[in-house]
């Protein structure tokens, strides 16, 4: 019978992985389950790391001063928003203010709010200083968002509510004046208020069971510190003389913002180097076992094979059919991997992000479309590796014997 036209050899092995459909699924399941775990783990690490440095460049001080006793909890809630209750003598504040060579300060007010009846949300509430502050006063401004009134709030991109709208905390009733953009760290999951507002919680029992109400006008949480430009003093000078501005019996600590968040990046880090090992070991497993079942499927074909020699078919097109075979697999198989893991990351993004604390979890095209692409080389990449290793086999082998060696 004479053949119309001839076909390609992609042609070809389209049709072989299409006439053993149940062989293609299972080799590209492993081409899926490593390009989907790739993915997911590089987007999680890159995102971490992400969130650090953007605490960190947001941080908008030279110095934090914070209660020793204090400092992981302060840490936490600046990374990832978690809520505190924090207090120290406000005091400290003027004496910080009167150290050589600070130029301004501005103190903060943390009340973490709980997961009960009374409060519509357990998220972190930060009363600042309008006058004094310039951390938080110039987000708002570059958010169009006016100053705050008494009763007022403005809430972080991730706290469920918008402009105009009613949230309780302790029982106590305030206005949505305005709702951040992202910012990336903590902040996205906090509600700003004066310090006029805050005192309001005076008037809440529930509040006076949890924390100091009564003298909370004497209380502060953290202070943000200005350094003067031209100082010849070095840093660390200037932290000791902090530490020693005020004596009352409290101990506090003055941090730079790359101190502060070093042990979250110490912990990110660690947690980056034992994610990358495992995510290296499932890739190398999951390449050999997609080599061996290439292998072990190429013996099964040897019959095939030996009839294609016969019927005059050459090594090199017996390699380019095997080739391609396996870059049909992988590339599609690194797609399919890398679409499901994008779509489970989409839809579950705030879950994920509040369980594993991660303030910070981008997946705009910007960030994924490299990673996307490094995933479908190395998926490529394996299946070049599986389909040399089964030609090289292939192609030592005579007609006659490899027709004889599958009887």
């Amino acid at each position: 019978m004479k053949m119309d036209k001839k076909l390609s050899i992609p042609a070809i092995a389209v049709r072989n992985l299409s006439a053993k459909k149940v062989r293609t699924a299972f080799m590209m399941f492993f081409v899926i389950l490593m390009s989907a775990t790739f993915f997911f783990s590089t987007i999680l690490m890159n995102n971490l790391e992400l969130g650090i440095a953007n605490t960190t460049e947001r941080m908008g001080a030279d110095m934090i001063v914070v209660p020793r006793d204090g400092t992981e909890t302060m840490r936490e809630s600046l990374f990832a928003g978690t809520p505190c209750t924090l207090f120290f003598d406000r005091a400290w504040e003027d004496a910080v203010r009167n150290v050589q060579d600070v130029e301004r300060v501005s103190a903060q007010l943390y009340i973490g709010t709980l997961s009960a009846s009374c409060c519509d949300a357990a998220v972190q509430m930060i009363a600042i200083d309008q006058e004094t502050d310039f951390v938080v006063t110039p987000w708002l401004e570059d958010n169009d968002l006016k100053r705050l009134e008494i009763g007022e709030v403005i809430v972080g991109n991730n706290v469920d509510a918008e402009v105009g709208d009613r949230i309780t905390f302790y029982e106590i009733d305030f206005k949505v004046a305005g709702k951040l953009e992202a910012t990336g760290m903590g902040y996205d999951n906090s509600v700003f208020l004066t310090y006029e507002t805050a005192y309001s919680l005076k008037d809440s029992s529930i509040a006076k069971e949890h924390f100091p109400v009564e003298n909370i006008e004497n209380l502060i949480s953290l202070i943000m510190v200005d350094v003067a430009d031209y100082t010849e003093r070095g840093i660390g000078h200037i932290q000791v003389d902090i530490k020693d501005a005020y004596s009352n019996g409290e101990s506090v600590k003055a941090f730079t913002s790359d101190e502060l968040m070093s042990s979250i990046a110490s912990q990110v880090k660690k947690l980056s180097g034992y994610g990358s090992i495992l995510t290296n070991l499932l890739m190398i497993s999951t390449a050999l076992a997609l080599i061996s079942i290439f292998v072990i499927t190429i013996n099964e074909r040897k019959y095939e094979f030996g009839v294609l020699y016969t019927l005059g078919a050459k090594k090199a097109q017996m390699t380019g059919i095997i080739l391609s075979e396996a870059l049909i697999i992988s590339a599609v198989g690194g797609v399919v991997g890398i679409s499901v893991s994008y779509f489970l990351v989409s839809t579950f993004k705030n879950m994920i992000s509040v369980r594993l604390d991660i303030p910070y979890f981008n997946i705009d095209m910007n960030q994924v479309l490299p990673i996307a692409g490094l995933c479908i080389l190395i998926a490529v990449l394996t299946g070049i590796i599986a389909a040399v290793c089964s030609a090289y086999k292939i192609s030592k082998g005579e007609a006659y014997r490899l027709i004889r060696e599958s009887e």
